[in-house]
């Protein structure tokens, strides 16, 4: 009898999905995220002109930050895919500092930025990647201290450092869109598009979002869909003016 009992509810019981993400997923969409930085940072970082002049220590370091944040990103994503799980912790501590470097730097060079502005931009541009800048920022630092402190929960960890790099990637992308198409609105797509591509993910995988998934995605898309509004009142000015 106890035996039937057992069998009845090992049928009843769900079935859990095999697998919780796909293992390639994650590290192409951190090969992606390290295209779209290179890019949108080439002409004034990567590949900047010896004649352009140097540019401020704590920008070096924000960019030697920024760059091993993704670098780390792709290793991490792909030692988990490769089943590396213990070289994956001993390098997670290494991923907190930087995290840390990018929450403190990176309001800094944004200010930064405002006084830096090409000449003739118009000042709802400047206030829409300021704005931007610092929301997509907040998000970054919000999105990675969660993921750092839920580390022993492997999926909830693994989206909330994904969303958090694919928010910080932001300014790379407004720079790249600026620089090829001369508007920020390619990259504001973009922007919105990625997180999207992780709740799609889970959907087609698990057949459900992932928590996580869902309300990261929805911070990213709200934060930007704010700046914008922001950027376009007469805030959006004001804030610009107080930080030149």
């Amino acid at each position: 009898m106890t035996e039937m009992l057992l069998q009845s509810s090992v049928k009843l019981s769900p079935a859990r999905p095999s697998l919780t993400r796909h293992p390639r997923f994650f590290p192409i969409l951190s090969s992606l995220l390290i295209v779209f930085v290179f890019l949108g940072f080439a002409p004034t970082y990567y590949l900047r002109p010896a004649g352009a002049g140097a540019i401020p220590a704590y920008l070096q370091i924000h960019g030697a930050a920024m760059t091993a944040w993704y670098v780390l990103l792709l290793v991490q994503t792909t030692l988990i895919a490769t089943r590396r799980r213990a070289v994956h912790r001993r390098l997670g501590v290494g991923g907190a500092v930087i995290a840390a470097v990018i929450v403190f730097l990176n309001p800094l060079v944004v200010v930064w930025s405002v006084a830096h502005q090409a000449p003739g931009t118009p000042i709802e541009l400047t206030a829409l990647i300021t704005i931007g800048d610092l929301l997509v920022m907040t998000v970054f630092a919000v999105l990675a201290g969660l993921g750092i402190y839920w580390r022993r929960f492997p999926e909830t960890h693994s989206r909330m450092l994904m969303l958090a790099s694919i928010a910080v990637a932001g300014p790379a992308l407004g720079r790249l869109s600026l620089n090829v198409a001369g508007t920020p609105l390619p990259g504001l797509i973009t922007l919105m598009v990625l997180p999207l591509l992780v709740v799609v993910h889970d959907r087609v995988l698990i057949k459900r979002v992932h928590r996580v998934s869902a309300w990261g995605t929805a911070a990213i898309i709200g934060s930007l869909v704010f700046s914008i509004v922001i950027a376009n009142s007469a805030a959006g000015p004001a804030i610009v003016r107080w930080l030149e």
